[in-house]
């Protein structure tokens, strides 16, 4: 397993929260499923990135509030469908141009307690005129409590067009507010296509 090369953009805005680039995230044989990156969800957030299978990625994203001091752990990745199979699924031509499609947004599990994580899973459709074409996509997963936001992750990353399915797994800290928690996900390439879709899930007393 070959271990992810950290990229140094925005490091310096949380220089004083983390100790070094930390090298944890890694592949999977055959880049099926990948592990982009991990950091902690310190009051400040976290920005760890990687070079995986030709992708460049950097996961930026914080937990504040009811959630500070949780976890925000490895991104993963997996294609679903290629862009032919896509393109049949949405009646997709080349003539349309760049378009962005969130499928489903779910929560695993959709209840849990203080201290547990839970994972945040994302498919969505890219599809783009040519089949070796790949865009720069902006996941952002936002999670908010009573219409306030207390954690936001993103990833940037290069798609190429198809049908993804992503996770980012979020432990939530020891005293991290029972109620109903709101999740707002969304894709979108800059100044053109986005979408989004949104779930809930329970943190218990």
């Amino acid at each position: 397993m070959r271990k992810v090369v950290c990229v140094g953009v925005a490091l310096c805005l949380l220089a004083a929260l983390l100790s070094g680039c930390a090298q944890t995230g890694q592949t999977v044989r055959d880049n099926r499923r990948t592990a982009i990156g991990a950091g902690a969800g310190a009051v400040g957030g976290a920005i760890v990135g990687g070079l995986v299978g030709g992708k460049r990625g950097a996961v930026v994203g914080g937990l504040l509030g009811a959630l500070a001091g949780g976890v925000v752990g490895h991104y993963y990745d997996e294609k679903e469908k290629n862009l032919a199979e896509t393109s049949k699924d949405y009646g997709y031509t080349a003539r349309q141009g760049t378009r962005l499609k969130v499928e489903a947004v779910r929560v695993n599990p959709a209840a849990l307690s203080p201290g547990e994580t839970v994972n945040i899973n994302m498919t969505y459709a890219v599809l783009v005129p040519a089949a070796d074409q790949q865009v720069p996509v902006r996941e952002t997963r936002e999670l908010l409590v009573n219409g306030t936001s207390v954690g936001k992750t993103s990833i940037d990353i290069s798609r190429e067009g198809g049908t993804w399915k992503s996770t980012v797994p979020i432990t939530l800290p020891a005293n991290a507010a029972p109620g109903n928690y709101r999740v707002v996900a969304s894709v979108e390439i800059r100044g053109g296509a986005r979408d989004a879709g949104e779930t809930f899930f329970k943190v218990r007393p």
